[in-house]
């Protein structure tokens, strides 16, 4: 009988011991699972513009009076969130040095503009989420160029007291993520180390990276400049300089914008394209 009544204390004994080591096992489990959830979403040099507006974290918005507007050359309304609290609650910048970094707009048609951190900070800047201006049924009001619609969601960035003539800020619309780089990330693959072809390269940096790109460097809305073959080996030098200044004197229904650009400005970015024909890839 004795025997028999060990046996089961023995069993209950081991049942408990496996139960607890089953629930610690199973609490463990749920700790980490926690801990993978509870990850602080600004530990990332990326944001995701429309996974904040999926999980329903870009809705407090305000009205913001654009005046005027250097895209729709008009005074505007938007409601906006600024961009700095986007920055600071979504991403590791707080942790970092800003005069080291440079921000990246990434838009959907490929367009790629960027400008110093330190530079965005400074000013009132805002990520426009809708147009409050615009017509009833619609998140934002119709912008027409060369005659086609222009997307303009899901997301515009949007200075107060900023004028658009100053192109050293960005008004990237048609936006989808942000990005923080070094601010000198691409100096050793672009810049170039011949005086010549430095002020080109200011000029390229500024009006023509945001959508062509350079060895795979910059943006996509526009076609790769250098690499497998540099624009300059199959344009004659006047024509490049000529298209530079006025594509839709060469293109119909061309997307590349009239920059104004000079003709010594055009000068000098050919100069600078002909040098990075000999530093491809």
């Amino acid at each position: 009988m004795k025997k028999v009544v060990v046996f089961a204390l023995l069993s209950a004994l081991y049942v408990s011991c496996d139960s607890s080591q089953k629930n610690a096992k199973k609490d463990s489990l749920q700790v980490a699972k926690l801990a993978i959830e509870e990850t602080p979403v600004n530990d990332s040099l990326t944001i995701d513009l429309l996974d904040l507006r999926e999980k329903g974290l870009l809705k407090n918005t305000q009205i913001v009076k654009i005046k005027p507007d250097p895209v729709y050359h008009k005074n505007k309304r938007f409601n906006a969130l600024p961009l700095k609290d986007i920055l600071e609650k979504y991403s590791s910048m707080k942790r970092m040095n800003a005069a080291d970094l440079k921000v990246v707009f990434e838009c959907e048609d490929g367009y790629k503009p960027e400008m110093p951190l330190e530079k965005l900070l400074s000013a009132k800047a805002y990520l426009a989420v809708s147009d409050a201006d615009a017509p009833k049924g619609r998140e934002w009001e119709m912008l027409e160029k060369n005659g086609q619609e222009t997307k303009m969601e899901p997301f515009y960035v949007v200075y107060e007291g900023v004028s658009g003539d100053d192109i050293s800020y960005k008004w990237p619309y048609n936006l989808v993520k942000i990005h923080l780089a070094p601010l000198h990330e691409n100096d050793a693959a672009l810049k170039p180390k011949e005086e010549s072809a430095l002020a080109g390269y200011e000029i390229f940096n500024n009006r023509c990276q945001t959508c062509h790109a350079i060895n795979k460097i910059g943006g996509k809305m526009g076609p790769e400049l250098n690499y497998p073959k540099s624009v300059t080996e199959y344009w004659k030098t006047d024509d490049l300089k000529a298209f530079i200044q006025n594509p839709a004197s060469y293109r119909n229904d061309v997307k590349m914008p009239n920059l104004g650009i000079k003709p010594e400005e055009a000068t000098e970015i050919v100069k600078y394209l002909s040098y990075m024909s000999e530093h491809k890839l």
